[in-house]
């Protein structure tokens, strides 16, 4: 009998506060400068309002923002930051790590970034997309295919094409769905 072994997903917030203090460890010693915080302001600000913009959406159509229980979701939110990227909130936060790094000028504290989007990447997001495909079926499939899962890059994502070999953008995505395929225009 063969016993095949998960991996056990921790949630997000675990992943982002452990590359948090890694960060904070490989910038020790560096200090923020008011030039390092006015390049890394900009950065954190976009991060913070795509990160805010994508949760207050979610809330606004009734809909968790669990990560950890995604089965839970009553409406596929394709709307606002969610039209020009799958994840918007955990752009935000990969984003808030790249203006840590930033201000604390370490090039080093980027490592941590790079793991936390790659440990998002490889073992939340497909679980997540599972679960979204799952409980909304071709609604789903059908904005996965219009909008990017991390960004309009080809390539970002293996597995993940980039909306240009597909002749499709954001714009086909024009309906709420509901757990059924049931769908409702956006008001």
């Amino acid at each position: 009998m063969v016993v095949e072994r998960k991996l056990k997903r921790l949630p997000p917030v675990v992943v982002l506060a452990a590359a948090g203090l890694a960060q904070r460890t490989m910038a020790r010693g560096r200090r923020v400068t008011p030039s390092s915080m006015a390049v890394a302001a900009p950065v954190l600000g976009i991060s913070i309002c795509a990160l805010a913009g994508s949760a207050g959406n979610f809330l606004r159509h009734r809909t968790t923002v669990d990560p950890v229980r995604v089965e839970r979701a009553q409406h596929l939110v394709v709307d606002g930051p969610n039209r020009l990227t799958r994840n918007p909130m955990y752009l935000g936060l990969a984003g808030t790590l790249l203006a840590h790094a930033i201000a604390r000028r370490s090039s080093s504290a980027v490592i941590p970034l790079i793991g936390f989007v790659w440990l998002i990447d490889r073992y939340q997001i497909p679980a997540e997309e599972k679960a979204l495909e799952a409980r909304f079926g071709r609604a789903y499939l059908d904005y996965k295919e219009a909008v990017p899962r991390w960004l309009n890059v080809p390539g970002s994502s293996p597995g993940d094409l980039g909306r240009e070999s597909r002749g499709s953008g954001p714009s086909r995505v024009t309906r709420l769905a509901r757990p059924g395929g049931m769908t409702r225009p956006f008001s």
